[in-house]
């Protein structure tokens, strides 16, 4: 960088040097064009003058009438007069001797101006008036030969001028080359003077760097120790807790022995994120990827979640897109803390409705990498909520990006707390990248794109669920735009035209092969007759809406949440099978 400072400099002087002496170049060209311009004029002015004169005198009977011609060359003198009177050429002329050349001028036009009355007699064949035509041109030529010797006088004057101040411009540029110079020199002593002085700067980083690393490694250890000594009492806890939730005859709430679980499986964690965190910060954290399916890890870990989903009464739903493959190699483990930490924040800012994931390629790097195992792809990890949103001192705090030198130590861990601390540093210490938007009373969105590895004999292996015939119609009745839009990118995913009722309308009439009944508040009152309608079609009904589910005599086939594709398979596959829909 410092290289590349004095090379800017040198750059700089050397492009100044070449303006001043291309500007001089163009101000001694200009000075010679005009110079020379004013001398030619005034001598075709002269040699004009001649033309017409021999023109005239030259004239016979044979030669009328003119046709224009002697106009022709009147014209041609009186053109270079408004050459001379006009432009940079006329400006300069007109400084010559005090005006004198201008008065001249003045004089010449004027004489030849009073021609025309002449001259168009002789146009017209009258050629009475040739002689005095001629006569009165002779007379002019003493005005016009004092002004040529006028503007040519003043030429060389106008001329030596300019050379001289060319030359002192010159003198000026040399005394500027000097001082610029002198000081390149200075300016490279105080830069030679300023790298021993960061030569110094750097061997102490170094050195306070190392000390860093050391008490990072320390409190490493140090927490590693503490982690260490807990886990035996808390595998006590958990363990009694486990033996009371078994044993039915003892007076214990099942709820009881659940949330002292729960509560050391949160300490656990909580624990193992501190430890995490210290490996981190000591750079000695590595990541153990693995392959496993997919689909049924991420399902896993929603089941984690289902007690705190269902206390709080929201309806959570995943989404895989069918471009991502069943398979992946990556880090499990890492993947599944991050993910249990964003969606244990859209449960906490999330009194009611709905938390979606979908896994999909991400859209900000499509290309894939090829490497000797396989291909390294980048998955994209998005959870909304239809909550409140994240505090704007929250959402300040993690618009922070470790990669920049100046963030590099990510947010504080007293601002955004450990759990969303660990979950920003994994993503880049995973190779990723971590964005949100939020929106007051609407809700939050965390992007998180990860790469991964697709093996060889994996890299087709895609999550390819059955497809329903051509042109399958379903219908989803749904009032929670989000969950609505979700439940259809799933459904599409079995090749089934979808159709959303936002408005939560059950739109009986409709002609559809199936229907997915959800929230909407009009089934108090059109419910009965709704389902009476699709029972009479044979229309198949998959509800997750509480009403609909207790209404056994219109067989309705109840979900459970989290929805996942793989739960609405099995049903979708018995419903639209080929035996179950023969060929015409």
């Amino acid at each position: 960088m410092l290289y590349g400072f004095i090379a800017l400099i040198i750059t700089i002087t050397v492009a100044v040097f070449g303006i001043i002496t291309s500007t001089s170049d163009s101000s001694k060209d200009n000075s010679r064009r005009i110079f020379e311009s004013s001398l030619w004029n005034a001598l075709q002015l002269q040699v004009q003058s001649y033309r017409l004169l021999n023109y005239l005198i030259e004239l016979d009977e044979s030669d009328y009438p003119l046709n224009g011609r002697a106009f022709f060359e009147y014209d041609l003198l009186m053109s270079r007069i408004d050459l001379l009177r006009e432009g940079q050429v006329g400006s300069l002329i007109q400084g010559f001797e005090e005006g004198r050349t201008t008065r001249l001028l003045n004089i010449i036009n004027g004489e030849l101006e009073l021609l025309s009355l002449n001259l168009s007699k002789i146009e017209m064949g009258d050629h009475s008036y040739l002689p005095e035509l001629i006569v009165r041109i002779k007379q002019i030529e003493v005005q016009t030969n004092e002004f040529i010797a006028l503007v040519n006088k003043g030429s060389n004057e106008y001329i030596t001028d300019q050379h001289r101040t060319l030359q002192r411009n010159l003198d000026y540029i040399q005394l500027l080359s000097i001082a610029l110079l002198i000081g390149l020199l200075c300016l490279c002593f105080f830069i030679v003077k300023g790298l021993a002085e960061l030569n110094k700067l750097f061997r102490r980083n170094s050195r306070l760097e190392v000390s860093i690393n050391s008490v990072y490694k320390d409190r490493a250890e140090m927490l590693a120790f503490i982690h260490q000594e807990i886990r035996s009492p808390i595998n006590a806890i958990l363990g009694i807790a486990k033996t009371l939730h078994g044993q039915k005859a003892l007076d214990v709430p099942t709820s009881l022995s659940t949330h002292i679980e729960e509560s050391g499986q949160q300490l656990l964690q909580t624990i193992g994120m501190f430890s995490d965190l210290a490996l981190i910060d000591a750079k000695q954290l590595t990541l153990s990827p693995t392959t496993e399916n997919l689909p049924a890890m991420l399902e896993s870990y929603l089941a984690e979640l289902e007690p705190q989903l269902t206390r709080k009464g929201l309806i959570c739903i995943l989404y895989i897109d069918p471009q991502i493959p069943s398979r992946v190699h990556l880090d499990f483990a890492r993947v599944k803390e991050i993910l249990i930490t964003l969606l244990q924040n859209a449960i906490t800012y999330t009194p009611s409705g709905s938390i979606s994931l979908q896994i999909r390629p991400a859209t900000s790097n499509a290309a894939v990498l090829q490497s000797a195992n396989g291909d390294t792809r980048v998955m994209q990890i998005a959870i909304r909520d239809t909550g409140l949103g994240m505090p704007t001192e929250l959402q300040h705090n993690l618009r922070v990006n470790p990669s920049l030198p100046m963030q590099q130590e990510g947010p504080l861990l007293s601002k955004v707390g450990v759990s969303l601390t660990l979950c920003h540093k994994l993503v880049y210490l995973m190779k990723g990248e971590m964005h949100f938007s939020c929106a007051p009373g609407k809700g939050s969105e965390f992007w998180v794109d990860i790469p991964f590895d697709v093996t060889n004999h994996a890299a087709s292996d895609k999550f390819t669920p059955f497809l329903c015939p051509p042109n399958t119609q379903v219908l989803v009745v749904e009032t929670d735009i989000h969950l609505a839009k979700i439940i259809g990118l799933q459904l599409a995913s079995f090749n089934m035209d979808v159709t959303l009722s936002k408005e939560g309308d059950l739109q009986a009439e409709i002609d559809v092969d199936l229907v997915i009944l959800g929230n909407t508040h009009h089934f108090k009152r059109e419910g009965l007759d709704a389902l009476e309608q699709w029972q009479e079609r044979s229309c198949p009904v998959l509800s997750y809406h509480p009403q609909a589910s207790l209404l056994t005599e219109f067989a309705v086939i109840p979900l459970q949440f989290p929805l996942t594709q793989s739960q609405f398979e099995p049903f979708i596959r018995r419903i639209f099978a080929p035996q179950n829909h023969p060929a015409p």
